[in-house]
């Protein structure tokens, strides 16, 4: 399968597992349905490193998801409801996707790790940094302009 109909294949699983998700918050909506953290984070590995030509990391890289054709290390984070990204360890550059519920997705932010890192608050009860998607989309427009 070549990786365009692949890809397209991909993101209609994905839109319809959103799909159910929001299916369930209707019929119980008492609850949350939010477990697609870690499929959402996979599926935005996938999109970020077939669309920017990346590299997926060595299984246990620390700190980063993916390496660029010039071997920097890339830290990806793929949002979908949420507000902020949290993050830990250390890359070279960061890369945010923000993720619609039908598989769609827009680039937030793709630049220097260190600018986010910056930005970012520390929490030592998660020991991990946040910080949100508004402040990402400014960091992205200053780094444009």
């Amino acid at each position: 399968m070549e990786n365009t109909q692949r890809s397209q294949a991909i993101k209609h699983v994905l839109s319809t597992l959103f799909s159910a998700q929001e299916a369930l918050r209707a019929l119980a909506p008492e609850f949350r349905w939010a477990g697609l953290g870690n499929l959402l984070g996979d599926y935005g590995e996938f999109v970020c490193i077939e669309h920017y030509g990346l590299e997926k990391a060595p299984a246990g890289a620390n700190g980063y998801d993916a390496i660029t054709p010039d071997g920097q290390r890339v830290q990806i984070k793929a949002s979908h409801a949420a507000n902020q990204i949290g993050f830990r360890g250390e890359a070279d550059l960061m890369l945010v996707i923000k993720v619609d519920t039908e598989g769609e997705w827009e680039e937030v932010y793709y630049g220097p790790f260190s600018k986010v890192s910056e930005q970012a608050r520390y929490s030592a009860r998660d020991n991990k940094h946040t910080l949100t998607i508004s402040k990402l989309k400014k960091l992205a427009e200053d780094i444009a302009s």
